[in-house]
């Protein structure tokens, strides 16, 4: 599908940039400003926002605002990091060719982007500016896959509350008969009302005096790894389309962290013009089960990651004591209980297989679970873990960042931890803990030599010279930024390994590890050799291998 929208013209631009140039001087508010917005009431106070933003009638009469700019996302919310510890550099991904359609008249959104992780990424999708398109033709979600085939997928729900962090097509929901308004009120020198538009869902709205523009929107949802989550999206920089006040800057931040989630800029507005049609197609309107699709505000923070969701999920044995499950978790048999290792793939996959782990041996409840690392596509299923009673083992400042996403509550959204509130106990791991009774002996080491993660762990059973790790050496099928990790962790611990047993991949005799990393490091460097020839010093490059 192509959207038949373009950017406005040079002359247009220079005159729209010259307007902004002398509103900003013109519409300075003076020292004694009135910080309240006109009236008392809710409703007037999105009536003086609407006379801000170029009037009610002329926003009621709106058709289609189209949005062209570029963007950047937090990595996973913010939760893949190179520590979990607050205040690490974030990890940052680019959405160039950034678009949004708002089809006004029938409660339509388009959005594309293509995306580039700003960081060493091990495959080469990451790298490549691939075109993603999202649409929400009402209550169907559905995504265009590079075939231009129509697909049905993502969640409809999240799609709209992102379609209305336009402060315009916010506005124009409220100004909806169907629309309720109410609980005006003062915050922060801004006046805020809650919106709650004819689907139900509802939306905070903060007006700023005296110019009474929208100042931001705020809206919460779901999360698997935070369990709820509050967005606020501010606005930046209004300037007049077509008579209609718009602005040139969005921040979308996170109520955990204060992360910066996603930072959108506007290289220009194109109003009431010609669009594609987006209704969803036959083929996407017939009742399906919802496939992946993700949300228009960036990547998701839904099931994912490793293992993906509950399900079809089998187990199978690896040696004495050791079970493999469909996705990489492992249990390990102890005397009197079993231990699991890693907790991905979201709430409904870890609810499957801690069920299926306390069937494994009769009488041997499931009371540990041990977490590689705290990156989010690993941690999708800990909140259920943590639900299910289990004590969780890792490095000790992953117990940082566990215990602020344990902590948080889920009343609009409820999971089963919020349900079944637990405490959440920790067993730290500095740089080696060992687990040891009658029946098996692990070893629980810090993972060293490793730029993807600096606070990760690897098991290690002697018995059976088997190691266990997440993204150790298998994250990496393409690119191995990180080299030799897998083998200077072996050498650094003195330990003998004849199976690896990965989170993301099969499992793999040594032979096999190194036959698929060597490659991967050589890939590395020809990437990084092909871009410095262009004197493009991408992230990451020049590679330190070993």
């Amino acid at each position: 599908m192509r959207t038949r929208f373009g950017l406005m013209t040079l002359a247009a631009l220079a005159t729209a940039w010259l307007g902004m140039a002398t509103m900003g001087g013109a519409q300075s508010a003076p020292a004694t400003a009135d910080p309240r917005v006109p009236g008392t009431t809710a409703q007037q106070a999105i009536s003086a926002a609407a006379t801000a933003l170029g009037g009610a009638d002329k926003i009621r009469a709106l058709r289609n605002i189209s949005l062209v700019g570029y963007a950047q996302y937090a990595y996973q919310n913010g939760g893949g990091n190179i520590t979990g510890m607050p205040g690490a550099p974030q990890k940052l991904i680019a959405a160039n060719d950034y678009r949004r359609v708002y089809d006004l008249q029938n409660g339509r959104m388009y959005h594309q982007e293509r995306r580039n992780d700003l960081f060493p990424f091990a495959n080469y999708g990451g790298h490549d500016f691939a075109l993603q398109r999202q649409v929400l033709d009402g209550t169907i979600a559905y995504n265009i896959n590079q075939q231009n085939q129509a697909i049905r997928g993502g969640d409809a729900r999240d799609r709209r509350m992102w379609m209305h962090t336009h402060p315009v097509v916010a506005v124009r929901a409220a100004l909806d008969p169907a629309a309720t308004v109410g609980n005006r009120r003062q915050e922060n020198g801004l006046t805020l009302v809650d919106v709650t538009l004819k689907e139900g869902d509802t939306l905070t709205m903060a007006i700023r005096a005296p110019r009474n523009y929208p100042a931001w929107i705020r809206w919460s949802g779901p999360n698997v790894n935070l369990g709820e989550v509050a967005y606020t999206t501010h606005f930046y920089g209004y300037v007049p389309w077509d008579g209609i006040y718009m602005p040139l800057g969005y921040t979308t931040k996170l109520d955990w962290r204060d992360i910066d989630f996603l930072k959108l800029y506007v290289d220009g507005y194109q109003v009431n013009a010609q669009i594609d049609n987006l209704a969803a197609p036959a083929s996407v309107t017939a009742p399906a089960v919802s496939q992946a699709g993700g949300a228009a505000g960036g990547r998701a923070g839904g099931p994912g990651g490793p293992g993906g969701p509950g399900g079809n999920i089998q187990v199978t044995p690896i040696a004495r004591g050791v079970w493999r499950f469909t996705g990489g978790t492992m249990a390990i048999e102890f005397a009197d209980h079993l231990t699991l290792f890693e907790a991905g793939g979201g709430p409904d996959r870890v609810r499957t297989v801690v069920a299926m782990a306390r069937n494994l041996v009769p009488g041997k409840p499931v009371t540990q679970l041990i977490q590689s690392h705290h990156h989010f596509d690993h941690t999708a299923g800990l909140r259920q873990a943590v639900a299910e009673g289990l004590t969780i083992i890792s490095r000790r400042d992953n117990g940082v960042i566990f215990a602020e996403m344990m902590a948080r509550r889920a009343p609009n959204f409820p999971d089963d931890l919020e349900r079944n509130r637990r405490p959440f106990t920790f067993i730290p791991v500095d740089d080696h803990l060992q687990l040891k009774d009658s029946a098996m002996t692990m070893d629980i080491y810090h993972v060293i030599a490793n730029n993807h993660m600096a606070d990760a762990v690897f098991a290690h059973i002697p018995e059976h010279k088997i190691m266990i790790e997440g993204d150790v050496a298998t994250a990496a099928e393409d690119l191995q930024w990180w080299g030799n990790s897998w083998l200077e962790n072996i050498a650094h611990r003195e330990i003998a390994v004849e199976k690896n047993v990965p989170v993301h991949m099969d499992v793999m005799t040594t032979e096999q590890v190194i036959r698929m990393v060597n490659p991967g490091i050589q890939r590395v460097k020809e990437f990084c050799a092909q871009h410095l020839a262009k004197g493009n010093y991408f992230p990451g490059c020049p590679p330190q291998l070993r």
